[in-house]
């Protein structure tokens, strides 16, 4: 079977997961940062996890917070050598106004993994870390 003949038809991204410490400090900097909203959470007390659920419109992200949580590896802690590193890197999220959002960003102290940068194709972006860590894109949309 070839590779179009594999391929599902109207496929979208439902969510994505983000491991987290805290799960309110979490809950917190996403809808600070991206307007989400937690609409639901899920305890799993037998294996010590708590998952939330935010939402803004069709963007989902689930935050999974462990009691007995792995920290992120130092490897994994710039841009330059989590990208080198196999397996999902990043999300991103996309603003009409790159500076503004950048701006905004840097006045309320949210930590940066690289300054406004442009894409070969014209379109500027910038990295920051959530909380713990996890890299977050902000791309011009």
């Amino acid at each position: 079977m070839g590779a179009a003949a594999a391929r599902v038809k109207e496929v979208k991204i439902g969510h994505v997961a983000v491991s987290v410490v805290d799960l309110d400090r979490s809950i917190s900097f996403y809808r600070r940062i991206c307007g989400l909203v937690c609409k639901k959470k899920y305890r799993h007390p037998e294996i010590g996890l708590t998952i939330a659920l935010l939402k803004k419109g069709d963007c989902a992200l689930e935050l999974f917070a462990f009691k007995k949580h792995i920290p992120l590896p130092k490897y994994r802690k710039t841009l330059d050598s989590d990208l080198r590193t196999l397996g999902v890197k990043h999300f991103s999220v996309e603003s009409a106004d790159i500076e503004s959002a950048y701006k905004k960003l840097k006045k309320v102290k949210v930590r940066f993994a690289t300054g406004l940068r442009v894409f070969d194709d014209g379109k500027r972006y910038f990295f920051i870390k959530d909380p713990d860590g996890a890299l977050i894109e902000v791309m011009e949309g």
